[in-house]
């Protein structure tokens, strides 16, 4: 597959196009370049118009503090930046200790021992009782 823009048969497209596209009139030319120049004449106009607004800007800024204006604009700012810290802030995995699953699949527990039996360590001991005396509960009165 050839390329559109490689020659073919002798045709160079491209060049064509080049040679005959439209040239600028020189009054065309010279008039761009009067408006150039005037437009650095004129900077006056710029520079007034950035006195006008800094002046507008400052009379504002004096009157909102006259009213207690910056105060309230000061802690909103406050307040927004807060506003801000709180919902970006990431917070670290939470572990839940007591859970359905962990109540039904934990560790299993360990077996009792049986009367007369204490467990040491993984295994049930035998309990040494006192000789010469009973311990029982004293009778129910009622």
């Amino acid at each position: 597959m050839r390329s559109w823009r490689k020659k073919r048969d002798g045709l160079d497209l491209e060049a064509e196009l080049r040679a005959n596209r439209p040239q600028p009139s020189r009054e065309l030319l010279h008039r761009l370049e009067a408006r150039v120049r005037d437009e650095g004449r004129h900077s006056r106009a710029g520079s007034f118009r950035l006195a006008f607004a800094s002046a507008l800007a400052a009379g504002v800024l004096a009157a909102l503090a006259s009213v207690g204006g910056l105060g309230y604009a000061a802690s909103a700012t406050g307040q927004a930046v807060q506003n801000a810290k709180r919902v970006v802030h990431t917070h670290g995995v939470t572990v839940l200790n007591r859970t359905a699953a962990r109540d039904q699949y934990g560790k299993p527990k360990r077996a009792k021992c049986r009367r007369g039996y204490k467990r040491v360590g993984a295994r049930c001991k035998k309990v040494k009782k006192a000789k010469g005396v009973r311990f029982r509960r004293p009778p129910f009165t009622g």
